[in-house]
């Protein structure tokens, strides 16, 4: 009984072994690119777009989106969420971009009235915003119109 125990082991320990190989040996993961940029608002202020985010969706791999928060100034740095895992920057390829309107300031108020931005860039087929990555510029201008 003792020798068939041993047996179980030695074949997990292979199995596991196994998953290692085919998963890695725990590098550095996902390759990115640093991503940081600047939204502004043709016919209003990107001040009000404090606390929103701007997302990035992979044209390949729609559960690839990278994504960041935009400052007061518009700024924003994008980071990448990969199996558990935060990534500075994002994946090369090509995106397509949205805008994640943030409601609420800390204290739960809302923050505007109306719509700061035109609803068609809260949509990825909408929005009509893309970029490759990498890139040398990363701006994103909306307007209310």
């Amino acid at each position: 009984m003792r020798r068939g125990s041993w047996g179980g082991f030695a074949l997990a320990s292979c199995q596991c072994l196994l998953m290692i190989v085919l998963v890695g040996c725990g590098g550095k993961g996902l390759k990115t690119h640093p991503v940081s940029g600047k939204v502004e608002i043709k016919d209003g202020d990107v001040a009000i777009l404090t606390g929103s985010g701007v997302e990035f969706q992979h044209e390949t791999d729609e559960f690839l989106r990278p994504s960041g928060n935009i400052d007061s100034s518009g700024a924003f740095t994008v980071k990448t969420v990969h199996q558990g895992k935060i990534f500075v920057g994002a994946p090369e390829g090509k995106y397509k971009l949205r805008i994640i309107l943030g409601d609420q300031s800390d204290e739960g108020v809302p923050k505007r009235k109306g719509d700061p931005i035109h609803k068609r860039f809260l949509e990825f087929n909408t929005s009509g915003l893309s970029v490759t990555v990498p890139s040398s510029e990363y701006s994103v201008s909306l307007s209310k119109k």
